[in-house]
């Protein structure tokens, strides 16, 4: 081990450490369901300490992951017994073009920070998470959705550029024109083709006004109608909706909660003033049960949530987002609501809702189901870690279902994947991200232990089993005579 420490020292500019409290911090995700914990941690200075680390890695046998906020749920930015790199120090917008609409930063930096920094210009990221102080590292690796991607498509889909190096050492500057094939790839690849070092984004011009609107569903036939009318016909700009159970009785006739749900919608439009807004027209023809609330504000004020995700210490976060055919979202919700109560506490286990269209997006290794409009449907518990492999298994239990209903499972939480469920996520497919795997990263050093490749032998070894073969073939034939 100090012989692996001083030997990287000795190519990196940045800071490399093994002291257990660097290991403790990373050996964890914001999920704190598993646990791995690295040889190593280097945390680079710039993309040339990347290469050298990566260089190394590939000549002594050793597995790396990136990792800057951590914010993963399921393990995707953990390592174990390889090397940890902490991308925290890749923290500068190096530029924001306001003729031609794009920036271009480092990969540590946050979308919080992005935001700050464009808003002066009158501008702002077309798609943005709800939780902006995710890093552009992380959700360009995985995707990135919010309330208003089934307008603009995932984060990804507004990505023009990227500097990237390979699970090969190559660093390389690839958009949809140059270097298409691993930009396609390392967007929504969690890592596992090349690690982001720099980022170019898309920017659009926002209006000044905002107004929210909160409408209450009782019926989920009317909730998903009015979803997908709104967003089709581009009445909005923003949408977010919460499934929320507000009663609950126990039934000693069949042993289960029974629950009352109801439905919330809270769809935003943006405009250059309050006053040029038509709320009969966004509104016409909706079903909801009642109007709750109005709400106008700046949109800065808007655009920067007060949502902070944080979560007592000894509790686990075994989160899951499903994309459903919105064919089969109505049955598929009213599965999930009726099996919940048994295993949550749904009062206090956030749900959220969200819709996208199939033609907004063109990322290959987003998988999304074989129709153009697909509701979103997240299950978010914060729970004692005592409680966790009950949920779990019914969280697998409905991940399951909803595949063989056609739905894909959106990859930044709690996945536990077979081969076989990796087939079907990726279908078709499924035998060209092997093929990209072992072109970018034929090694496999690249963030190992979350996908499941199909099985093929390294040349190295398929050479010493034709040799061991041969031998074999000798020794027999010496023996017979």
């Amino acid at each position: 081990m100090n012989s692996i420490i001083s030997d990287i020292k000795c190519i990196v500019e940045g800071e490399v450490t093994n002291t257990p409290e660097i290991l403790g911090d990373v050996s964890q995700d914001f999920g704190r369901i598993i646990q791995k914990q690295p040889q190593l941690v280097v945390r680079p200075q710039n993309s040339a300490d990347v290469v050298q680390v990566v260089k190394y890695a590939l000549e002594q046998g050793l597995t790396i992951s990136p990792r800057a906020g951590g914010n993963s749920l399921g393990g995707q930015c953990l390592n174990q017994d390889g090397i940890v790199l902490d991308m925290r120090n890749f923290n500068q917008i190096h530029e924001i073009q306001k003729e031609m609409l794009w920036f271009q930063a480092d990969t540590g930096v946050t979308w919080r920070e992005v935001i700050v920094s464009s808003l002066p210009h009158g501008l702002i990221p077309p798609s943005l998470t709800n939780y902006i102080d995710a890093t552009l590292g992380g959700t360009h690796s995985a995707g990135g959705l919010g309330n208003s991607s089934f307008r603009y498509g995932t984060q990804a889909d507004n990505c023009l550029g990227l500097e990237v190096v390979t699970g090969t050492g190559e660093l390389v500057w690839c958009t949809p024109e140059e270097n298409s094939e691993l930009f396609y790839h390392v967007l929504c690849g969690y890592g596992q083709f090349g690690i982001i070092t720099q980022v170019r984004h898309r920017l659009r011009r926002y209006r000044p006004s905002t107004r929210t609107y909160f409408l209450l569903y009782d019926n989920l036939d009317a909730f998903l109608n009015d979803k997908q009318v709104l967003t089709q016909q581009g009445r909005i700009d923003y949408l977010l909706s919460v499934p929320n159970s507000c009663l609950e009785l126990f039934s000693k006739a069949v042993r289960k909660p029974l629950m009352q749900w109801f439905y919330l919608l809270q769809v935003t439009v943006e405009a250059d003033s309050t006053n040029s807004i038509n709320d009969e027209e966004v509104l016409s023809g909706l079903n909801f049960y009642r109007h709750i609330h109005t709400q106008d504000l700046n949109f800065d004020e808007f655009v920067i949530p007060a949502l902070k995700v944080g979560a007592p210490s000894n509790t686990v976060h075994p989160w899951i987002d499903l994309l459903i055919p919105g064919s089969k979202a109505k049955t598929y919700i009213q599965t999930v609501l009726e099996r919940l109560p048994s295993i949550l506490d749904c009062g206090n286990t956030l749900i959220g809702s969200f819709c996208l269209f199939q033609h907004t997006t063109n990322m290959p290794m987003f998988r999304v189901p074989d129709e153009d409009f697909i509701v979103g449907l997240g299950i978010y518990p914060i729970i004692p870690k005592s409680q966790l492999q009950p949920v779990l298994a019914e969280l697998e239990s409905l991940t399951e279902l909803g595949l063989k209903m056609g739905a894909k499972r959106y990859l930044t939480g709690w996945v536990k994947f077979d081969l076989q469920q990796w087939r079907v996520q990726f279908g078709d497919y499924w035998s060209t991200v092997n093929e990209i795997k072992r072109k970018y990263d034929p090694q496999g050093i690249l963030n190992p232990g979350f996908f499941q490749y199909e099985r093929v032998a390294h040349p190295h070894e398929i050479y010493k089993q034709q040799t061991h073969l041969t031998e074999d073939a000798i020794a027999k034939s010496r023996s017979v005579a």
